[in-house]
C-alpha cells in the first residue's frame, strides 16, 4: 500500500524549500522512489517566510501538478500550508488569506521551538473555537512539549492532532528525540507522519525508513487511514 506525505516544502519559490520547478520535480521523484503516491504541498505561511498570496500558491501548484502528471502520473498532489501561529492566523484563515489542508477544516500548525506550553495550548483552543482542526507539526521539536506525554495527551483532548517528522523517528536507541517519538507512537498519541522535506542536501524525503518503524505500531491509522480521512475532511 502506497504512502501519504502530509508535510512537505515541495512548492517552489515560496519558502526555504524547493527553489524552482526542477527542484520540485526532483523531490517528487524521490517521494515516488520512497513509495509515496499522495503528497500534500505545505509551504510556510508566517513571519519568517512571509504570507504568500493564495493565487500565487495555486498557480505554482497547478504548474507542478501539470508537469508531475506527465512524468509521475501515479502521484496525486494536494495543496495546504504550514501555518506559523501568531495573532491573526485564524483571522487570515477565515478571510481566505491562508490555506487549510486540501480545502478542509484541518490546518497544519507550527510554533517556535521555544514557545511556552500555554501559548501552544491557547493556539489549539483558538483554532478549535473557530471551527478548525489543528494538526501540530513536528511536535517533537517544541521544548515545552518534548518529553512530556501528559502535555501531548492534554493537547489531544483539547482538539489537536499530532504529526511527527520522519527524520525524528529514524534515530537509534540513544537518540532522545527518536525515543520520545517512539514512546508517544506506542501509546497511540501520534496521528500523522510527514517528511517535512525541503531539499536534497539536509532535509530530503525519507518516508520509507520511517514507515518501517511505524509499521510496528498503529501503522494503518498513521500511514493510511488518518491521512485519507483528513484529505477528505472526515473525522479521525
Amino acid at each position: 500500500m502506497a504512502l501519504i506525505d502530509i508535510h512537505t516544502h515541495i512548492l517552489y519559490g515560496v519558502d526555504d524549500g524547493a527553489k524552482d520547478i526542477n527542484d520540485s520535480m526532483g523531490l517528487l521523484d524521490e517521494e515516488r522512489e520512497q513509495g509515496v503516491d499522495q503528497v500534500i504541498l505545505t509551504p510556510h505561511y508566517g513571519p519568517k517566510f512571509g504570507h504568500p498570496d493564495t493565487e500565487v500558491l495555486r498557480e505554482k501548484f497547478e504548474a507542478i501538478r501539470e508537469k508531475a502528471y506527465k512524468y509521475y502520473p501515479e502521484i496525486q498532489l494536494y495543496l495546504g500550508s504550514e501555518l506559523y501561529y501568531q495573532q491573526g492566523t485564524v483571522s487570515d484563515l477565515k478571510q481566505g488569506k491562508a490555506l487549510t489542508m486540501n480545502g478542509t477544516r484541518y490546518v497544519l500548525v507550527e510554533f517556535a521551538t521555544s514557545d511556552a506550553y500555554s501559548h501552544i495550548y491557547r493556539a489549539v483552543q483558538d483554532f478549535v473555537y473557530a471551527g478548525y482542526i489543528p494538526i501540530l507539526a513536528h511536535v517533537e521539536r517544541y521544548k515545552a512539549v518534548f518529553g512530556h506525554v501528559d502535555k501531548i495527551v492534554e493537547l489531544i483532548e483539547t482538539g489537536a492532532y499530532i504529526q511527527i517528522n520522519a527524520e525524528s523517528l529514524i534515530g537509534g536507541i540513544f537518540d532522545k528525540r527518536a525515543s520520545f517519538c517512539k514512546k508517544i507512537m506506542k501509546e497511540g498519541l501520534v496521528h500523522f507522519l510527514g517528511t517535512d522535506c525541503h531539499d536534497f542536501r539536509t532535509r530530503r524525503p525519507n518516508m520509507k525508513p520511517a514507515a518501517e518503524v511505524v509499521r510496528k505500531k498503529h501503522a494503518d491509522q498513521i500511514l493510511y487511514e488518518n491521512p485519507r480521512r483528513m484529505l477528505e475532511g472526515k473525522s479521525i
